[in-house]
């Protein structure tokens, strides 16, 4: 399938770099793109890594024209590492790849400026021109003005939505400090969303008062209460909201809370771009 958009930035600071790091936690596929993308000319060096710890370690240290991501990946999926490589190294171009694409998927990439986005599975000359295209600093088009991104909004409702696919939860919800819902994904037939969002902000709060007086000089950062069918995991974002993740109480919650720190950290770096309306949402 052929990319519905390839934008290529200009990364003057990395002119004559033909470095392109693949990340792909599948052995075979990492092969066969490194395969393809050296039959481009020993001019181009290609680096591969596993997974998305190992990418960020090496972006630290050395400089690469272009970081080509598959997105569901463990630990960090390729949006978490986009947003890495922003901070790092603005200069970089970033191009995801998935098989798992949404329209929500690619409003995100489009909201975060990735460099392109790609659906598996793809052709090897497709790949093979792509990379051409990013490495060789040419525009294919500009950038839509920065009043035509999506709403932050948006973006904060796809993270969520994965979040829930990811964890197998019910429903996800994303509140205020004070209890207010913002934005909730998922199953709530069964109980009013409002009560729940202010007794999880209130447990939330009592639970992080009896640490301060239990001398826990740390941050606390969550919050998990057991029941007989439901069991509720609250996490802090940035002080001003919280995820709190209703799920069966079958299921083990190791899951669980990893796939929510993740979510947490993403939606943190996030709001600190733009701030979020607090206005009440189902989707």
């Amino acid at each position: 399938m052929a990319p519905k958009r390839i934008v290529v930035r200009e990364a003057k600071s990395l002119m004559g770099n033909k470095r392109v790091l693949i990340v792909d936690n599948d052995k075979d596929i990492s092969r066969m793109l490194e395969h393809t993308l050296k039959m481009l000319g020993p001019e181009y060096e290609i680096v591969t890594a596993m997974d998305s710890v190992t990418a960020i370690s090496l972006i630290e240290k050395e400089s690469f024209a272009l970081v080509l991501t598959d997105y569901m990946m463990p630990v960090m999926t390729g949006i978490d590492l986009a947003m890495a490589v922003r901070r790092i190294s603005p200069e970089t171009q970033v191009i995801l790849m998935t098989a798992y694409g949404t329209t929500g998927l690619r409003d995100t990439t489009k909201f975060l400026g990735l460099d392109g986005y790609l659906d598996k599975p793809f052709q090897l000359e497709q790949i093979q021109e792509i990379v051409k295209q990013a490495v060789a600093q040419t525009q294919s088009e500009e950038k839509p003005p920065a009043q035509a991104k999506l709403p932050l909004s948006q973006v904060v409702s796809e993270q969520l939505r994965n979040l829930q696919n990811n964890a197998g939860v019910r429903c996800v919800l994303l509140i205020t400090a004070d209890g207010r819902p913002v934005k909730v994904v998922g199953q709530t037939d069964n109980f009013e969303v409002s009560s729940v969002s202010a007794l999880v902000a209130a447990n939330f709060l009592a639970a992080a008062e009896l640490a301060k007086l239990l001398g826990n000089q740390t941050i606390f950062k969550s919050s998990y209460h057991e029941g007989t069918n439901y069991n509720i995991y609250a996490h802090d974002v940035n002080k001003k909201l919280l995820l709190a993740l209703v799920f069966d109480a079958k299921q083990k919650p190791g899951s669980v809370w990893f796939y929510t720190k993740q979510a947490a950290t993403a939606l943190a770096q996030l709001m600190s771009q733009a701030s979020l309306i607090t206005a009440p949402k189902q989707v």
